[in-house]
């Protein structure tokens, strides 16, 4: 069964629990595992699957493709290869620029093949808004269950012990708290994170300083209501700011912002400005 996050959208009379949402987003999940294993990062490899997803629903089966090749790692990095290109798309400040090398396939060749019409990184310039809404909704209503260790061990840990029971003609095991509660409970308790570790440490050239409200448009611009808070500071021998603060409402938001770098460049209003995950000062 493959995901579809849409059957998520629909209201429903019924309680779906952690394990509902395990089970049913179990491709999603193998797909983060195989990328992990593979050497991505975690927080690129939940933007890659939450990006995947979304295709999905739009009817492009990268994930249902990955699967089928599960066993080929050169197929699997190449979908995340085109997922990255979608995503730096969707990050840029202009319409995209294909290279003529690339050939009619552009620089999403795998995904583009999977489509049922001519696809390119222009039709997800165009789009953008509702693959960022898509994309933030995959990382930050579902993402927090499905892509936590904690939760995925205790669900393979249970299907075990279901399993032995099954075997031994026994009743199956309690459900645990964990697997058996509100998939919503869970999310909202999961994706709420302390200030530190949703936020990111910014500094501008001197004499080239940004306003709050300038950082604050920038990154809404990108991806959506996104932004909690932005403060900005100079140094004693500055006269105008030189470094700052910008506090996202979810985790998630910084992950998509940064994609696992260490430092980060934006340019806004031809402006630079570089961005790393902030540290609180003890621990520089």
């Amino acid at each position: 069964m493959t995901s579809s996050s849409s059957f998520f959208y629909t209201p429903v009379n019924f309680v779906i629990s952690v394990r509902d949402l395990l089970l049913f987003h179990k491709v999603d999940r193998a797909a983060y595992d195989q990328l992990v294993a593979l050497g991505t990062s975690s927080t690129v490899a939940r933007n890659v699957v939450s990006l995947l997803m979304w295709l999905e629903n739009i009817g492009i089966n990268a994930l249902a493709h990955l699967r089928l090749h599960a066993n080929n790692p050169a197929v699997v990095l190449r979908i995340a290869a085109d997922a990255e290109a979608i995503l730096n798309c969707l990050r840029s400040d202009g319409p995209p620029i294909q290279p003529p090398t690339l050939g009619a396939l552009g620089a999403i060749p795998l995904i583009a093949s999977l489509a049922s019409h001519p696809l390119d990184l222009h039709f997800f310039h165009r789009h953008r808004d509702a693959a960022v809404l898509g994309l933030a909704y995959n990382l930050i209503r579902i993402g927090p269950v499905i892509f936590n260790d904690d939760l995925q061990a205790t669900l393979t840990s249970y299907d075990a012990a279901a399993a032995e029971a099954r075997r031994l003609n026994l009743p199956p095991p309690p459900l645990p708290l964990a697997l058996a509660r509100s998939y919503m409970d869970a999310v909202a308790e999961l994706s709420t994170t302390p200030e530190d570790e949703r936020s990111i440490f910014i500094t501008f050239s001197r004499g080239y300083p940004l306003t709050q409200e300038d950082i604050e448009e920038y990154f809404t611009s990108k991806w959506g209501k996104c932004v909690e808070k932005v403060t900005v500071a100079r140094s004693a021998s500055a006269v105008a700011p030189v470094y700052g603060k910008v506090v996202f409402k979810k985790e998630a938001y910084m992950g998509l912002v940064l994609n696992g770098l260490d430092l980060v460049k934006f340019t806004i209003k031809r402006k630079q400005m570089w961005a790393r995950k902030y540290e609180p000062r003890g621990n520089n």
